[in-house]
């Protein structure tokens, strides 16, 4: 028995720590646009490469015709987003107010054929991807980290 627990006990912090060493990290940026979009973006990644970007866009004013800021803002993110693989999203009215959920999934992305529409202006995904990249250009959008 004290053999087995000898053998055990090096293999459980073993694991442990390459567990924790390995594990996924996140930064969070916001960002304000005309005082009516704030945008919350949630980067997922392990070392320097970017697996995942979940960002939140709530929309505050409307206008006068809501439904039709609304129908016009759906229409927008539908057609730029519509049938890219590796991008999900929803977009909600709450009152007089719009939250669109945009998520990037890197690892499903097809970057040949949709770079364009992603706006990726690299010329690899692995380039695309990288921590460095992300956050320097979601910071030239204006955005601080969320600390």
């Amino acid at each position: 028995m004290k053999k087995i627990l000898k053998l055990i006990t090096p293999l459980l912090a073993t694991l442990f720590l390459l567990t924790a060493c390995s594990s996924e990290k996140t930064k969070v940026y916001t960002s304000t646009f005309n005082n009516n979009q704030e945008n919350e973006t949630t980067i997922t990644y392990k070392g320097d490469v970017v697996n995942k970007i979940k960002t939140v866009a709530n929309i505050k004013d409307l206008g006068t015709d809501t439904e039709s800021a609304f129908e016009y803002i759906k229409k927008t993110v539908d057609e730029k987003n519509k049938d890219i693989k590796g991008v999900t999203y929803n977009i909600e009215r709450k009152g007089d107010k719009v939250i669109i959920t945009l998520n990037l999934d890197f690892d499903k992305i097809d970057f040949d054929k949709d770079k364009d529409r992603l706006e990726f202006k690299t010329s690899s995904l692995d380039e695309a991807r990288k921590l460095s990249y992300v956050e320097e250009n979601i910071k030239k959008e204006g955005a601080t980290e969320k600390k």
